[in-house]
């Protein structure tokens, strides 16, 4: 009873300090002033490195401003704070795992001292995490997890609950009844599962009954993947007033599947893109939650700076929490609705400056 108990009061804390989190999150996004001079909005005090050292960083993709924003932050962060980023690397898709170890094992050769990784999985990366631990390299987690109790710290989100704040949205809705039909995304990614999993959990807890469909996990995230599968839904079940996507991409085809098939239905998704905002104005979105590329790209060095000089790293959730085996932040995630789309700073949050480049990639 007492570890029953214990284990209770943790989970009720992680809660709180998500909470707390998402409430410091959402005043310092409604106040321009606070985000103009503050590129780190209040959740960490930013540090310059005693000391330069080398930083190189893989991602899944560039397909969107999720992670183009991860790179800028990490590279103008970097910049600021005399890090160097000495090599950007690209897997090209999720399931591109090969392509991603080739990526790691040459951040050796170049003699990076923090390899900062985006998975294009979540397994089968902690052979590969050890050795370059095993030759003094720091290993940090950016954007989305990796099973690997090998990992330094991460900067993350949860998923889980960016998955309840869109069933929330859906919740908070005034159509009735509700049905939902379920876009899950791409088989083998922890952030989709997580996703999918957070959001029929507390569809369940909805005062007004939530009916889903399921489908299948599989498939890529493109514009076109979601276009055909919502259109495929809508036609099998005529009564669908939702859809539900764990990324923009596959929202927006399924806004463009809905317009086409002239049917009274909204889409709720997650990373938010300027595209999206017409959508959400004209209610064919109904919520996109945030999720803040730039800032966990900025967390990152300022995170790997810490460690590399043996400083405390403030606010990680210990090794355990969410289900990962390393200490990792949660970025807070704010939903976005037609009632404070169009005052959203993105630039802070989410998309790079539209004359920045993306640097030299292998």
């Amino acid at each position: 009873m007492n570890g029953l108990s214990l284990s209770k009061k943790k989970t009720a804390s992680l809660r709180l300090t998500c909470f707390i989190a998402s409430v410091m999150f959402s005043a310092l996004i409604s106040s321009p002033a606070k985000s103009a001079e503050d590129r780190l909005v209040g959740l960490i005090p930013p540090l310059k490195a005693d000391k330069p050292f080398k930083l190189a960083v893989t991602v899944v993709h560039l397909n969107d401003d999720f992670y183009k924003g991860i790179i800028y932050g990490i590279t103008d962060e970097a910049k600021r704070t005399g890090v160097n980023v000495v090599q950007v690397s690209v897997a090209g898709a999720y399931g591109n795992v090969r392509e991603q170890f080739a990526q790691l094992e040459a951040f050796k050769s170049i003699g990076a001292d923090v390899a900062v990784l985006a998975p294009a999985a979540f397994n089968g990366f902690d052979p590969i995490i050890k050795s370059l631990k095993a030759g003094g390299m720091k290993v940090a987690s950016v954007g989305i997890p990796v099973n690997s109790k090998n990992i330094d710290f991460g900067v993350l989100q949860d998923d889980s609950y960016i998955g309840k704040l869109m069933a929330d949205a859906v919740c908070k809705a005034a159509a009735k009844p509700k049905k939902v039909a379920m876009i899950p995304g791409p088989a083998g990614a922890e952030w989709v599962r997580l996703r999918y999993e957070g959001f029929k959990a507390e569809a369940q807890k909805c005062a007004t009954p939530i009916a889903v469909i399921d489908s299948a996990f599989g498939g890529g995230i493109e514009l076109q993947e979601g276009l055909s599968k919502a259109s495929d839904l809508m036609l099998r079940n005529p009564d669908v007033n939702f859809i539900y996507t764990p990324q923009i991409t596959l929202g927006m085809g399924a806004v463009q599947a809905i317009r086409q098939q002239h049917r009274e239905a909204t889409v709720v998704s997650s990373a938010m893109v300027k595209r999206a905002v017409p959508m959400i104005e004209e209610g064919k979105m109904l919520a996109v939650v945030s999720e803040p590329g730039i800032l966990m790209g900025r967390l990152i060095v300022q995170y790997a700076i810490r460690e590399m000089e043996h400083k405390p790293l403030p606010n990680l959730l210990p090794a355990g929490s969410d289900g990962l085996s390393y200490a990792h932040y949660n970025v807070p995630n704010k939903v976005l609705e037609k009632d404070n789309v169009a005052t959203h700073p993105f630039e802070t949050y989410e998309i790079a400056p539209a004359d920045w480049k993306v640097p030299a990639m292998q």
